[in-house]
């Protein structure tokens, strides 16, 4: 048997056809490197041929072994952990609002969430039986959409302010799985890729700000999870070059930008980034919230969370009352009303998921998939962290949302959106190859005119 035939019947076991070109690479590359080790022990072209084809082994068997291993993986613990979680979400807060005194509350919650959360569902299966490698692949076009839209959407007639907030923090974390895809785009180009990556978010921000979208704290989350993945994108080699000092470089300018910010607020009264007085005193509050009037909603939570009993049994308090037990409160109305050990064990629940997403992502090959699912995980881990900081004192207020536990169409759809694609990488692990990287079509060439 020849290398054709031997490939022809090994790839001819493995089902899927993504696979069969990682399998076909992978066995090639042995079979040649076991030919020039035979060429240098004497043999023949021929004879070193035959004899690392036939140590190989039996192509049936080999083949047989290699499609279990090349199969799309099902994570039957992530989607059980999703369902539990999202019925644990929707009966408390059910059983919370329906005490709440409100009978419009209590009436269209449980029904609302329901059909949220069964969108979100829906969603996040389709993308997760999607090739996550096409957002990649048309990433520009891709990134003009998100554009398009984000200026025509923001600029309809009768929008309401409390649609635009909410569609203000979509547009922010939308773009950050689209910015993980231009990471990968940018790949082997060094010192130049991560330069282009920062001009991009650099240039994102301020496009979404001139045409009109807010400057919350969900941009700065977003842009910090944009960060978080450049940083990986340098760790895993995907710029090339010098990882170690790409890699540190970026992660003291990450951890830079947020001094920065401490800083301006401090020192210049948030003069050098142009920040709005209610946020300075959001940041000031964090420090002492005691000497701000603004900061009673960080001394309501404290005093609430100190009366809190291990067991539960009381009611949602006046934080529940104050923002909604179903939305910027809702772990505190949870230990209020069902008890600390509660509250805790859904913190615990929801954090163990989100490592195993973050997880999933280490465990992969492929650039891309590496690089989306940081990005997915790290924008939903730093919501988790600040919405749970919030909850218990020691956080920003701000408006922001937890997977699985709060209210709303908008949150809901974006957080199965990336957890749709986390479960697509993880599905496809082992089997996607890299997406071939095209010479650009047009180049500047610069030359010395000669001398007359």
């Amino acid at each position: 048997m020849n290398r054709t035939e031997y490939l022809e019947s090994l790839t001819e076991q493995i089902q899927n056809k993504h696979a069969r070109q990682l399998v076909l690479k992978e066995i090639t590359a042995h079979i040649e490197d076991q030919k020039q080790a035979c060429l240098l022990e004497g043999k023949t072209e021929a004879e070193a041929e035959e004899t690392a084809v036939r140590e190989m082994g039996d192509p049936i068997e080999t083949g047989s072994k290699l499609d279990k291993i090349h199969r799309p993986k099902k994570d039957i613990w992530m989607l059980g952990a999703m369902v539990v979680l999202t019925l644990v979400g929707i009966i408390m807060q059910s059983i919370i609002c329906a005490g709440f005194g409100n009978e419009w509350i209590a009436g269209s919650y449980s029904s609302r969430t329901i059909l949220f959360n069964l969108a979100g569902f829906g969603l996040m299966f389709a993308v997760y039986f999607a090739d996550y490698r096409l957002l990649g692949k048309y990433i520009l076009p891709v990134y003009g959409v998100y554009l398009v839209l984000a200026v025509l959407v923001r600029n309809m007639p009768h929008y309401e302010y409390g649609n635009y907030l909410l569609f203000c923090q979509t547009v922010h974390i939308l773009f950050v799985p689209l910015f993980a895809a231009f990471c990968y785009a940018f790949r082997g180009e060094k010192g130049k890729g991560i330069l282009k990556a920062l001009g991009l978010l650099l240039f994102n921000i301020l496009f979404l700000l001139f045409t009109g979208s807010y400057l919350s704290a969900t941009m700065f989350l977003s842009v910090a999870a944009c960060l978080i993945t450049l940083c990986a994108a340098a760790w895993k080699g995907v710029f090339g070059g010098r990882r170690k000092r790409q890699t540190g470089v970026l992660i003291a300018f990450t951890v830079g930008v947020p001094l920065l910010l401490l800083a301006d607020t401090l020192l210049f009264h948030g003069r050098i980034l142009h920040l709005a007085e209610y946020q300075i005193m959001r940041i000031r509050v964090l420090l002492n919230p005691d000497a701000y009037g603004a900061g009673y909603q960080t001394l309501l939570v404290r005093e609430q969370l100190s009366s809190a009993s291990l067991f539960g049994g009381g009611s949602i308090g006046k934080a529940g009352e104050l923002s909604g037990a179903w939305c910027d409160y809702v772990l505190i109305c949870l230990a209020s009303y069902f008890g600390l050990l509660i509250a805790i064990a859904v913190v615990a629940a929801v954090c163990a998921f989100l490592v195993r997403s973050l997880h999933i992502a280490f465990l992969q090959s492929n650039r891309l998939g590496f690089l989306l699912g940081v990005a997915c995980s790290s924008i939903l881990m730093l919501k988790t962290i600040i919405y749970v900081a919030m909850n218990f004192g020691i956080g920003p207020m701000i408006g922001i949302d937890m997977p699985f536990l709060t209210y709303g169409l908008h949150c809901t759809l974006l957080n199965f959106l990336f957890m749709g694609i986390i479960l697509s990488v993880y599905r496809h692990t082992n089997l996607l190859p890299e997406l071939k990287k095209e010479a650009p079509r047009y180049r500047l060439k610069l030359e010395k005119a000669g001398r007359s």
